[in-house]
């Protein structure tokens, strides 16, 4: 085809999507990214104790409450990478830039801070809260990978939520994530107050959470 406009090619090249690197798809290269993925087992768990700190009045409850975080983390990562899969076979193709980017900044993980008595009140300052915290209950904090906290409204109508927004696959849907990965916390929890006597009393209110910082903020104790 020939065009006497030079124009007319940049309107063609255009419609057709050659610009839009989300029309850019190695199935080879997103195989080797989510096996890379896979094999990380590095959770995003930051733990703010003092070295010098006696942890045994809550060594019980801290050892559960890591051992908490290391499975929702466990589960969340292969359950995201399986939607990531089968989002792009049956619904939208995601640009390879966004999978490397998802694989190199630890995203496909949620985020956990556990800290202790000065550390845990400082960060409930930080939050704007004014729950106290004792010698004896840890402050656990959860955080949706940066994508789903960001945008947790964009897409997902299909499932829960009054608030997300239907996009129709105009762009990635990433309320469709945070809608399919959520229950992992809820269950993980739920399984972890009956079986080891876990109690996570949960300090932020309902609707109630921060995009840069938090989801959930609990109060961990033993029964």
């Amino acid at each position: 085809m020939e065009f006497s406009n030079p124009n007319q090619f940049k309107k063609i090249k255009k419609l057709e999507g050659a610009e839009n690197s989300e029309d850019i798809w190695d199935i080879y290269e997103f195989d080797k990214i989510k096996n890379q993925i896979e094999k990380q087992t590095s959770f995003n768990i930051k733990e703010l104790i003092d070295k010098d700190e006696s942890i045994v009045e809550f060594q019980e409850c801290l050892s559960k409450t890591r051992s908490f975080c290391d499975e929702v983390s466990k589960d969340f990562k292969q359950q995201f990478l399986c939607l990531l899969d089968q989002y792009r076979k049956e619904r939208r193709q995601i640009p390879q830039k966004i999978i490397d980017y998802l694989s190199e900044k630890d995203f496909i993980f949620p985020n956990f801070i556990i800290a202790v008595r000065e550390q845990a009140q400082k960060l409930l300052e930080e939050y704007g809260f004014q729950e106290e915290i004792n010698n004896q209950d840890l402050l656990l904090v959860f955080q949706l990978p940066k994508p789903l906290a960001k945008f947790w409204w964009k897409g997902g109508a299909d499932s829960w939520g009054g608030e997300s927004i239907d996009i129709e696959d105009r762009a990635i849907e990433w309320g469709h994530f945070y809608r399919e990965l959520l229950p992992i916390i809820w269950e993980t929890q739920g399984r972890y107050e009956d079986e080891k006597g876990l109690d996570f009393y949960r300090i932020n209110e309902i609707g109630e959470h921060d995009p840069e910082k938090y989801y959930y903020i609990w109060k961990m104790s033993e029964w």
